[in-house]
């Protein structure tokens, strides 16, 4: 038995251990208290809330604002890239003189000049065609006949740019950027040429816009494959935007800065000749080159 039983065998009565007394009242006032107490949280609790709510509904609503003024971005659209022919040889050579005439215009928006793509061939005067087999060509940088060079192409496309006017004028005054743009779209047809057709070893572009000498045919570039990378080394399998920069869908004369127009010209300076002709035997012919000095 605990301490708090009551003994009645020695006659000693127990103490019996009583509850505190409670204030009349108390656990009412305390259940007051406490009420009062939750009370005043959930007030806190609820204010905290919906001062974290309008912050919320301010931001959001900057965000949304902002959303609305700023301009629409279009999505990057990527850079065209440069058409390869489907095919090699003339065929080839004749789908890249298409795509390459087409992008280089005149101001009024019209193709700047027509492009003819075939073999080195030349016609004579019956319908029928005669090959180059040979070029003679005396070296931009020569100052006597022995230094000259006889190249045999084995395999040799060539190119005649051509205006709308007769005698293949350009419509138009003729100036300095507009003989930079025609050797501009010659050196990209060829090389281009030399970059989808590997083996291609010769290309010729005639300029017949640009009148000669009666001594002489016409204006020429011609680039020989051994030679350019001789002079340029990776000029050929350089990106084209990097050889001439400034690459557009479409290009004009007006498009070349001042800077451009030099780099073109001293470019192309050592491939540009006057040309004419020699039958050999009658079955052959040769195409005898002298640089064009001015």
């Amino acid at each position: 038995m605990s301490d708090a039983t009551t003994h009645i065998g020695d006659g000693t009565m127990g103490l019996i251990e009583a509850e505190p007394a409670r204030p009349v009242g108390g656990e009412e006032r305390a259940s007051r208290s406490d009420r009062a107490r939750d009370a005043a949280y959930r007030s806190r609790f609820l204010i905290a809330y919906a001062a974290l709510a309008l912050v919320a509904a301010v931001g959001v609503g900057a965000l949304v604002v902002s959303i609305l003024r700023s301009p629409a971005k279009a999505p990057a659209t990527p850079a065209a890239s440069e058409f390869t022919p489907s095919q090699a040889g003339e065929i080839g050579a004749i789908q890249l003189a298409e795509a390459v005439q087409r992008k280089y215009r005149l101001p009024n928006g019209d193709e700047f000049v027509g492009v003819v793509a075939s073999r080195n061939t030349l016609q004579d005067g019956n319908l029928g065609l005669i090959q180059v087999t040979y070029q003679y060509v005396q070296p931009f940088d020569s100052s006597k006949d022995k230094d000259s060079k006889v190249i045999r192409p084995q395999d040799a496309i060539q190119y005649s740019l051509c205006g709308v006017n007769p005698g293949c004028a350009i419509p138009g005054k003729p100036s300095q950027a507009r003989f930079a743009l025609l050797r501009r779209q010659g050196l990209e047809l060829a090389l281009r040429t030399f970059q989808n057709d590997p083996g291609v070893d010769n290309v010729a572009v005639f300029l017949r816009p640009v009148v000669a000498s009666s001594a002489w045919e016409g204006y020429t570039l011609v680039f020989d494959r051994t030679e350019l990378n001789h002079n340029e080394p990776g000029l050929i399998s350089r990106p084209l935007s990097e050889t001439l920069p400034g690459t557009k869908p479409t290009v004009t004369a007006s498009d070349l800065t001042p800077a451009q127009v030099k780099h073109i010209t001293t470019l192309t300076r050592p491939y540009l000749y006057v040309y004419r002709y020699q039958l050999l035997g009658g079955r052959d012919a040769l195409m005898q080159l002298q640089p064009a000095k001015s």
